[in-house]
């Protein structure tokens, strides 16, 4: 584990998102100088991907905006509002079968943004989450194992829901809630999005036939 200052662009998509651009500088260079960015760094994009697809030969990184209907339309499915209208997706390869999807998020924890990822088989389960930077002086229980793998198998049908299919960790209540709603958005977002991409692309079959 090490400590860095993350990327200032991808805090102000994350946590600035919707504000003004003024706005968002200001808020932006107040958290620069009072060393707010400072997180603790668990795993990089490129080490969380072999962590979830270790029998992958290659990544392939696909970045996708959103438009206003797809945002509406994960909203409406998964019940969480989209504030970031866009998404990292690395595609894992091995050969030509494709074993799976990390997704890249964000999420706000009690104040400070949360860096994570879901990993997805291809039918659209959850294969397992990683907790990639933490900047919270407190829950970052939420990295433990037992924690974690609550979410393996979960899909677009299951609840989802903190003190229900999911335990709460006491004492970082907030970060645990906002994990679940955003690993119910990915799911979502897979689902209505990204696979469908695929399918169209003739990249993945289309199952609904």
């Amino acid at each position: 584990m090490r400590s860095t200052s993350v990327n200032s662009c991808e805090i102000a998509g994350a946590r600035l998102s919707g504000c003004r651009p003024f706005a968002c500088l200001a808020a932006l260079l107040f958290a620069l100088l009072s060393g707010q960015l400072e997180a603790k760094v668990y795993l990089t994009r490129a080490q969380a991907q072999k962590v979830c697809f270790p029998e992958a030969t290659r990544f392939e990184q696909k970045l996708v905006r959103f438009t206003g209907a797809q945002m509406a339309n994960i909203r409406k499915a998964s019940g969480v509002e989209v504030k970031i209208p866009g998404v990292r997706c690395m595609l894992a390869w091995r050969g030509e079968t494709l074993a799976g999807a990390v997704i890249f998020d964000y999420v706000l924890g009690k104040s400070e943004v949360i860096d994570y990822c879901v990993a997805l088989t291809p039918k659209g389960d959850v294969k397992q989450i990683e907790v990639l930077q933490y900047r919270e002086s407190h829950g970052y229980e939420i990295r433990r194992d037992g924690w974690r793998r609550q979410f393996v198998g979960k899909t677009t049908g299951s609840k989802l829901r903190l003190h229900d299919d999911i335990a709460n960790i006491t004492g970082a209540t907030i970060s645990c809630r906002n994990i679940t709603s955003g690993v119910k958005r990915v799911l979502h977002t897979w689902r209505l999005v990204l696979r469908p991409a695929l399918v169209t692309a003739s990249r993945l079959p289309d199952n609904s036939k």
